[in-house]
């Protein structure tokens, strides 16, 4: 399945217009493979009764040369099937079709059992496209300003909810890693988190990607 982060990488370079192409992408993956068994209820279940009777007829007629009877047996109802998303099936499919025992438009459908349509990043935020491109901003944090070991930060506006990242600079390895976070940010007003005590002396940023967060 493709990853927020594959996909923006032909997405707008507009965040707000990468959001709405993300939450309005779909693509199709395979399905598990006893999700994607395709036998004679299932074909008729498919495209219809006169359509279905045609093809498992035409199936049976076939040749053992062009079709092996092998094959013809896993389409029966007692039989779990042939994996309509492996190449064999497939081309089968298509060769049911090429000789008219069945139309492309059905033989799309029935090669198409073997997939679902999702909708991935349809929940998607400014916060999910922003962190998947490494373009987030932080308010700094400064020592001084913690409050009996917490930091304490208005949020002026409403936003999207998401949660942020409270991160520290450790000095031991110079990189920037999540020592807390701040919950369910959504509602303007104040929030808060724990400063561990271990990174008390340690540069500390907040993610503050809407730009709402100001430290009290």
């Amino acid at each position: 399945m493709t990853t927020l982060t594959e996909f923006l990488a032909t997405a707008d370079s507009d965040d707000a217009v990468a959001l709405t192409q993300a939450r309005s992408f779909s693509e199709q993956v395979l399905k598990p493979l006893e999700g994607r068994m395709l036998n004679e209820r299932t074909v008729i279940g498919l495209i219809g009764m006169a359509a279905g009777e045609t093809f498992m007829q035409s199936l049976e007629a076939a040749s053992d040369s062009m079709i092996p009877a092998r094959v013809k047996v896993w389409f029966k109802p007692s039989e779990a099937g042939i994996d309509i998303g492996s190449p064999t099936a497939v081309q089968l499919v298509d060769s049911m079709a090429k000789a008219g025992a069945i139309t492309a438009s059905n033989a799309g459908l029935l090669k198409g059992y073997a997939y679902d349509t999702v909708t991935p990043f349809s929940a998607a935020t400014i916060y999910d496209i922003k962190k998947a491109r490494g373009s987030l901003n932080y308010l700094s944090i400064d020592n001084k300003d913690l409050m009996d070991g917490h930091v304490v930060v208005k949020l002026t506006a409403p936003c999207e909810q998401y949660s942020s990242i409270l991160e520290g600079k450790n000095p031991r390895t110079g990189e920037w890693q999540p020592i807390n976070v701040i919950n369910s940010v959504r509602d303007a007003g104040n929030y808060e988190c724990k400063s561990p005590s271990f990174s008390h002396a340690w540069e500390k940023r907040l993610e503050n990607p809407h730009g709402l967060f100001e430290v009290l």
